[in-house]
């Protein structure tokens, strides 16, 4: 018998390194596949604002939930915008919505009292005149809105800004610099931002008339002020302006890192330009939403990404200049907000006339509309006028999301401020069965806010504020006539009160 010697099969060299990984690789000819990324949720809009507001009772769980549902609101709007843009692009409204601003501008006076009015009728005229164009024109602002990369530009065409900065008698560094020289305090600076603070080469000399100034005017009796008081009230108006401006928006990054210098420098020039109303509270809010607007477009953030050819100071000095357009163009379209036909004028006069002639405005639309829902909310002794003040003088810019806010604004630019009735109705009328069910103003004002910040979907706002039926300006003008004879005869009934005292 023989023994079959049994071979011994050797072992490769690399046996023991066929489990690494990096071995398994050289030898495998397929590639491994990629590594799976995890998708993280967006935390913040595209204005930099956070997409969930915390509260201090709820839970990280509650939270994360709402930032999720957030998140996917976030995704639709991203879908939606690319629509927009297309819209935009494919019928070159941006070209039509400066034809019609030129047309509805021509022959306006800028100091006009009823230029807000009179705008209105000449827009619509101009709309129809245009034709298609015009028509096409309403319909994707009433639509889609305006893109959001060309928000700043549009604004600055259809809210009649480039007219009111053609026609001015002042520029806006001259505004700026007569500020720092009738007030004695320089706006400090904050990053970038600060070019036209320093650049006051090209500024127009011309002095405002002192007659016009409304602080020389005592607003309690009429009486003349002395010129100390009127330095004392421009100051207090400085010093207001920089305690509001830490005030706003310190859950922005954006701006918090980059704005608040040139918020400072626009509600002074605006302060300057319009002595009659000065600085009120709230203006803060609607100027820096429109300086983030404007600084989200693209024609201004298209020189900012630098090439690497350029030298670190040619980077900067074409930064300062895309700032300083930024910043001039958002006070521009600011100040057309203000004084044209977007906003009711008086809204932010010091005796409050116009806030609380809105207010009645929406009650008498409440009443007309909605009887048994008005008649309620007076058993209740539910005034807006004290509960939400600042749907008006923030223009909503403290309760709805910023992307459903720009939406609104859009419409209020392109048709005017009825679209701010509409709104304020169509949200009164949704909740009206938690409303009819609340016994006490805050529980009133409680779930009207949480519905309102709750309100990501912004073209169904607006849907819901275009649905309203028989909702004619002209109704509106004559409730607003009623509005303002009881307020001057409660305001005379007053001062026949205090004479007599």
């Amino acid at each position: 018998t023989t023994k079959t010697k049994k071979k011994k099969k050797k072992k490769p060299q690399n046996a023991t390194l066929r489990s690494h990984p990096v071995a398994v690789r050289s030898q495998s000819s397929k590639p491994l596949p990629p590594t799976p990324t995890k998708r993280t949720t967006p935390t913040t809009d595209f204005y930099g604002f956070p997409l969930v507001k915390k509260k201090k009772d709820d839970d990280d769980d509650d939270d994360l939930e709402r930032a999720k549902n957030g998140g996917s609101r976030r995704l639709v709007n991203e879908k939606r915008a690319k629509e927009c843009s297309l819209e935009w692009e494919k019928n070159m409204l941006i070209k039509r919505a400066r034809e019609i601003s030129e047309t509805a501008r021509r022959g306006q006076r800028e100091d006009d009292d009823d230029a807000d009015v009179e705008y209105a009728k000449r827009w619509k005229k101009a709309l129809k005149n245009k034709g298609k164009g015009g028509q096409l024109l309403a319909k994707t602002v009433k639509k889609f809105g305006a893109p959001r990369e060309k928000r700043g530009e549009i604004w600055y065409e259809l809210s009649g800004a480039r007219w009111l900065e053609e026609n001015s008698t002042e520029s806006y560094e001259r505004l700026v610099e007569r500020a720092e020289e009738e007030d004695g305090r320089e706006a400090p600076s904050s990053g970038r931002g600060n070019s036209i603070a320093k650049n006051k080469e090209n500024t127009n000399n011309t002095k405002s008339d002192e007659s016009d100034d409304d602080t020389a005017y005592n607003a309690r009796d009429g009486s003349k002020r002395s010129h100390v008081d009127r330095k004392r009230a421009k100051e207090e108006w400085a010093m207001q302006i920089d305690l509001d401006v830490d005030r706003t928006f310190s859950e922005n990054d954006i701006f918090w890192t980059h704005g608040k210098g040139a918020l400072r420098r626009i509600l002074r020039a605006y302060s300057r330009r319009n002595p009659k109303t000065g600085y009120c509270q709230g203006m803060n809010y609607i100027a820096a939403f429109i300086w983030l607007v404007v600084n989200s477009s693209d024609s201004f953030r298209n020189s900012r990404s630098g090439s690497d050819s350029k030298s670190r100071n040619e980077n900067k000095a074409e930064d300062d200049k895309d700032d300083e357009a930024i910043e001039k163009t958002a006070f521009w379209i600011f100040t057309a907000a203000l004084d044209g036909h977007a906003l009711c004028r008086e809204i932010h006069a010091r005796d409050l006339h116009g806030t609380f002639r809105e207010f009645g405005v929406l009650h008498s639309i409440l009443t007309w509309r909605k009887k048994r829902l008005s008649r309620h909310l007076d058993s209740i002794g539910v005034d807006f006028a004290c509960c939400e003040p600042r749907w008006l003088v923030c223009v909503y810019l403290e309760s709805f999301p910023s992307e459903t806010v720009a939406r609104i604004f859009d419409s209020l630019f392109a048709t005017g401020f009825k679209v701010w009735h509409r709104v304020a109705i169509s949200q009164i009328v949704k909740c009206e069965k938690e409303i009819m069910m609340s016994q006490s103003l805050p529980e009133v004002a409680g779930c009207i806010r949480a519905q309102l910040e709750c309100s990501h979907d912004a073209e169904e706002v607006m849907e819901r504020a275009f649905a309203l039926r028989n909702f004619r300006g002209q109704k509106i003008a004559q409730l607003r006539e009623k509005v303002v004879k009881r307020l001057d005869k409660e305001r005379e009934e007053r001062f026949s009160m205090n004479r007599k005292r």
